[in-house]
């Protein structure tokens, strides 16, 4: 199970890194959109962040110790914010442009989201 939720951690990082690149390849140009590989990347993190949940609990019986009880207030407030970016982006994805403001909240959810991540330890 170690090298599973390994597995799942790494996924989970390089999906919202993903999401953060993508956002900013957008910053440079006057008519913003929702990058291709955006929704993907945030479906592949809310995926992984399920299944490091789902696991956590038989790590914790197995060494409660190392794997501490999770904080699920912060994991919901995350979840929150990762449905709310994939709704913006979903409901914007067809669109010809992004405005500014939608790309801002998108940009400083997927932000806050990962500074939450660090709160769980």
């Amino acid at each position: 199970m170690k090298l599973t939720q390994g597995i799942f951690i790494v996924i989970h990082i390089l999906s919202v890194a993903a999401m953060v690149i993508l956002l900013l390849t957008q910053a440079g140009k006057e008519v913003k959109r929702v990058p291709k590989g955006f929704l993907h990347s945030g479906l592949t993190a809310l995926v992984a962040g399920i299944v490091m949940v789902a696991i956590h609990p038989s790590l914790h019986k197995s060494d409660p110790i190392h794997y501490g009880v999770l904080n699920m207030g912060t994991i919901f407030v995350k979840l929150v914010f990762l449905l709310v970016i994939l709704y913006l982006a979903f409901t914007n994805e067809k669109k010809e442009s992004l405005s500014r403001g939608n790309w801002w909240t998108l940009l400083g959810l997927t932000v806050v989201n990962i500074a939450l991540a660090g709160s769980l330890k």
